[in-house]
């Protein structure tokens, strides 16, 4: 739908419960008043997805749906019965607050999965540390946490530990997304069209950090995220791979297999992937080809190159992704075989990125910025129509 103006809405996704609506059917808070009740909706929430019994003796504002004549002109403000205006918003399944832009632009959702030993956590944090503070110079767009939750959240259990602390951050305790905005500078219209494709200025994008607490303690998060991403990124810990070869040695690709066979059957996954090999620099594979890839990688600087500056360099990466899955179809058969069944060749993309951080010995470690690992992200976030791609044979 297209969205030239303020008051034009899009359907609302809900990055808590996945539940996809009008944006007329969102309830609106009324934080003058409050109630001790727990709504139907967030019982089954409750139940359902977080697998916990309700629980009482928390006050909550009061929900309301906006009124046929309330006299508010904005789809995204209604009047309170003490005449006040709120703007904000709740999904009227689950009761979560809303993103403040739900409605206003389209979202997206970039799952990431992956072993802790994998340095999941570390890619996060270098590649979002990275495009928060680059997107807006080479890409004329900013990509900034959407809401203080996230902005919160990725300081104090992502940036802060590494870059101000130097210490490896612990596992992410939140169960909702981190939730980011992406805004081109100086667009008029939140979507272009160019031909048969479709360019977003303006987005939200939803990242699940799906580690193995997750998995435990909230499966239908985890199931649902995955089932219902636009893009997805399996992290790898390319050196415990090298060393086995057996992909019934990584229970993350037993999960994803178990999980994408339950909801695709037997077809592979239809959306962008990146598989991210993480300490590709530590893994003992055999082949001579092996470190000009790693090299050829890190060579590319993707977003410091005044030669690549508003181009994605697509076509690049997935010459470089070619000869790495051809090492791996060759050196490492059993993960290959893995991999290949589960995405698509034409949508899928192999980083292979070095070790995230020097161990100094002392507890404490130094964070790298590997540029395939930002590549990565951004490649999604072209596939996804918000960067533009020079590539004419990845579509």
């Amino acid at each position: 739908m297209a969205n030239n103006n303020q008051d034009t809405t899009y359907d609302i996704v809900c990055p808590f419960c996945f539940r996809r609506y009008a944006n007329f059917n969102a309830l609106f808070a009324d934080h003058r008043r409050f109630s001790d009740e727990i709504y139907p909706g967030q019982v089954d929430y409750m139940r359902h997805f977080l697998g916990t019994e309700p629980f009482g003796g928390r006050e909550a504002p009061v929900y309301f749906r906006k009124a046929p004549n309330d006299p508010t002109e904005s789809p995204f403000a209604a009047a309170t019965e003490s005449g006040d205006i709120t703007r904000t918003r709740v999904c009227p399944y689950c009761y979560n607050l809303l993103p403040a832009s739900a409605g206003r632009v389209k979202s997206f959702s970039v799952a990431v999965i992956g072993s802790d030993d994998a340095e999941r956590s570390f890619y996060i944090a270098a590649a979002l540390h990275r495009m928060n503070s680059t997107m807006l110079a080479n890409y004329g767009a900013a990509f900034i946490p959407a809401d203080y939750r996230t902005a919160s959240v990725f300081c104090e259990q992502y940036e802060e530990p590494l870059y101000a602390d130097h210490t490896v951050p612990e596992a992410m305790m939140s169960i909702t997304p981190l939730v980011y905005e992406f805004a081109r500078a100086g667009a008029s219209a939140t979507e272009e069209w160019k031909g048969n494709n479709v360019t977003y200025n303006n987005a939200l994008i939803y990242i699940y950090n799906i580690d193995r607490d997750l998995v435990d303690r909230y499966p239908m998060i985890a199931y649902s995220a995955i089932a219902q991403t636009g893009a997805l990124i399996m992290i790898s810990d390319a050196a415990a791979q090298a060393a086995a070869d057996d992909p019934l040695y990584d229970p993350w690709l037993g999960y994803l297999t178990e999980t994408m066979r339950k909801i695709f059957g037997p077809m592979s996954f239809d959306r962008p992937a990146a598989i991210v090999l993480s300490k590709a620099d530590k893994a003992n594979i055999p082949d001579k080809k092996w470190p000009g890839i790693l090299k050829a990688f890190a060579s590319q600087k993707t977003v410091v190159s005044e030669s690549l500056k508003k181009v994605f360099p697509t076509t690049a990466f997935a010459k470089f992704s070619d000869q790495t899955a051809a090492v791996l179809r060759a050196r490492l058969p059993g993960f290959s075989s893995v991999t290949e069944s589960l995405f698509s060749k034409e949508n899928t993309l192999y980083f292979p990125v070095p070790e995230f951080f020097e161990d100094h010995g002392d507890g404490t470690a130094d964070i790298k910025e590997p540029a395939a690992a930002e590549a990565s992200f951004m490649w999604l976030l072209a596939k996804l129509g918000l960067l533009p791609n020079s590539s004419a044979v990845i579509l």
